[in-house]
């Protein structure tokens, strides 16, 4: 799985949410962006400026870019992780990427869910998702980071 499938993904994923989702919530940034979460006030809000086009949006294409883009960035996470890390630490590592993926899975189930049933109260457990899919990703970061430059600090020592 190469970077480049993973870019391709994610520039048709964003490409048509902002084309096909955003114009259709007056600019509001979908759920799976908000790093920081969201809670069923900021839910709500959401779910009314949403239109009927904008709900088809998020069910149809944009939910469908967003199952493929998590499972090709995770399967190319988990081989730069087994690349960067090749003795004992890999498997630990190569397995971050893959809780990203079930994370971010489990985070798209719950915002359709509350998309297709209007349900706010939903908005707890799926922002956690988002948080967690987000954290996971900056420790997969600061662990390949942390490898990187160990391995610069080392060739410079040598």
């Amino acid at each position: 799985m190469s970077g480049g499938a993973a870019l391709v993904a994610y520039a048709a994923l964003i490409g048509v949410a902002q084309v096909l989702l955003v114009p259709e919530t007056g600019g509001l940034l979908p759920f799976d962006l908000r790093i920081g979460g969201y809670d069923a006030v900021q839910a709500q809000i959401f779910i009314d400026a949403i239109s009927a086009e904008g709900r088809a949006a998020y069910l149809g294409p944009v939910r469908l870019l967003d199952t493929v883009f998590p499972v090709v960035f995770g399967a190319f996470l988990s081989l730069l992780c087994r690349v960067a890390l090749p003795k004992a630490g890999w498997p630990v590592a190569a397995s971050l990427p893959i809780l990203y993926v079930v994370f971010d899975l489990w985070e798209n189930a719950r915002v359709g869910a509350m998309i297709a049933q209007n349900d706010a109260a939903l908005a707890a457990g799926a922002s956690a998702l988002t948080q967690a899919k987000f954290i996971v990703l900056a420790v997969v970061a600061l662990v390949l980071g942390a490898v990187w430059l160990w391995r610069r600090v080392k060739e410079g020592s040598s």
